[in-house]
């Protein structure tokens, strides 16, 4: 492969794609190559001084591979008759009919989960997928020591989709801490949260958190926490690691792309099951399969367990802290993308 790669994506701080975007951009730059942004959607507010030095630097479509940071959207159709390898994911147990021939047109896909590799073999795809895990910046998301205070914050980070789960998450802390005034919900989304999906703070202890911050990270929200329900069906899960790696206890759907990290975390996560599976009908997409619900009751469980063991808790929050650190360094996730573009990118 040349020493240089175009990047095609979105690059700002406040979201899953756009903010790994510039952890691939930066890796690999640190790691001499050249990158050369092919922006669907810029925002400059937040982005370190590295990144914006890229961004100062790119000058559109150049020779050289392009790789493909992004769901299946219109924007790809641009590079169809070029060669290209694509970076993406999905979170239900099958891909959207209309992504199997474009996702197949790729030299080679890059997917965070086995979980996701495994999905999208058994949808059809046939050109190679390699597994390239997403992780956390340990600067952005250190661990942070607490300090002691009476009752349990629960967070809980995610739009209100329904892939997120937000509505079980809700039910799952009411049932958890039902009468008790010292337990408090922060619920940090975006797009306008209060509303959907009957989604309200009329409870006292509920805070909703509904706009964008285009911050590096959003640490202060970690840090005013004692536990992370991470209970949405996903590709990955940032939110699952990003809590662990601040310390926190968390408790996580162990279905989906999460599935990868509560095995291999094994009992620094507290996990919990499905307690049954919903058809997945996207609109424009149409059906894809069927994702994990998460059981309500054992998720109450685990809330309780983490309000009546607080040191215990304490301590398995360090260890989560330490292993996410290692075993899911976002740095080392440049290095196997740079390995991938290597092999197919000439």
């Amino acid at each position: 492969m040349s020493r240089s790669v175009n990047l095609a994506g979105e690059f700002y701080v406040h979201d899953g794609y756009a903010g790994i975007s510039e952890y691939i951009v930066v890796g690999l730059s640190r790691l001499g190559v050249r990158v050369n942004l092919v922006p669907f959607k810029l925002e400059k507010a937040g982005l370190s001084p590295e990144m914006l030095d890229v961004v100062a630097a790119s000058r559109g479509l150049e020779p050289g591979p392009l790789l493909f940071n992004s769901w299946v959207r219109p924007e790809l159709e641009r590079f169809a008759s070029r060669p290209h390898l694509i970076h993406t994911m999905w979170e239900s147990s099958r891909l959207p009919a209309s992504w199997v021939g474009p996702l197949n047109r790729a030299r080679a896909l890059m997917v965070p989960t086995r979980f996701v590799a495994d999905m999208f073999r058994a949808s059809g795809i046939t050109v190679p997928i390699e597994v390239t895990p997403d992780g956390v910046d340990a600067d952005v998301y250190p661990w942070v020591a607490r300090p002691e205070r009476a009752g349990i914050t629960t967070l809980v980070v995610g739009t209100v989709v329904p892939r997120k789960h937000v509505a079980q998450a809700v039910d799952a802390w009411r049932l958890a801490f039902d009468g008790d005034p010292t337990a408090r919900l922060v619920i940090k989304a975006r797009f306008g949260a209060e509303g959907r999906g009957g989604l309200t703070s009329q409870d006292p202890r509920v805070t909703i958190v509904d706009e964008n911050e285009p911050t590096r990270g959003i640490l202060h929200w970690y840090e005013r926490a004692d536990v992370l329900l991470a209970l949405g069906s996903e590709g990955f899960g940032l939110p699952l690691i990003e809590g662990m790696a601040t310390g926190l206890p968390v408790v996580a759907l162990s279905s989906e792309g999460q599935g990868d990290v509560c095995r291999d975390a094994g009992d620094l996560v507290l996990a919990v099951p499905p307690s049954h599976w919903e058809d997945v009908y996207e609109p424009h997409l149409g059906h894809c399969g069927v994702r994990g619900v998460p059981d309500v009751a054992a998720t109450a469980r685990r809330l309780r367990w983490v309000a009546a063991h607080r040191d215990e808790a304490r301590a398995l929050g360090r260890a989560a802290s330490d292993w996410a650190h290692k075993e899911r360094d976002i740095w080392q996730k440049p290095k196997a993308m740079l390995d991938v573009l290597e092999r197919y990118g000439d």
